[in-house]
């Protein structure tokens, strides 16, 4: 009789964890150089933020990129 094997639920959860932190890992590094390249672009000074995304230095203070249209 051929014997199973059982699957084993911690190591899946760790995988999952390990797979999920570095996705997590690839994505904020994709948006601090995207970041970095738009100041690059645009010859601003730039910073990136957690949790707010790309900001943009302006003569009224620090600026999310995504709202830098409306205080043009």
């Amino acid at each position: 009789m051929i014997a199973r094997r059982r699957a084993n639920p911690g190591k899946a959860v760790l995988l999952i964890a390990a797979v999920s932190l570095a996705f997590l890992a690839v994505s904020a590094a994709f948006n601090w150089g995207s970041c970095q390249w738009y100041g690059y672009q645009t010859e601003r000074q730039t910073k990136f933020a957690p949790y707010v995304g790309c900001m943009v230095r302006t003569n009224s203070g620090w600026v999310p990129r995504t709202e830098l249209r409306t205080t043009q």
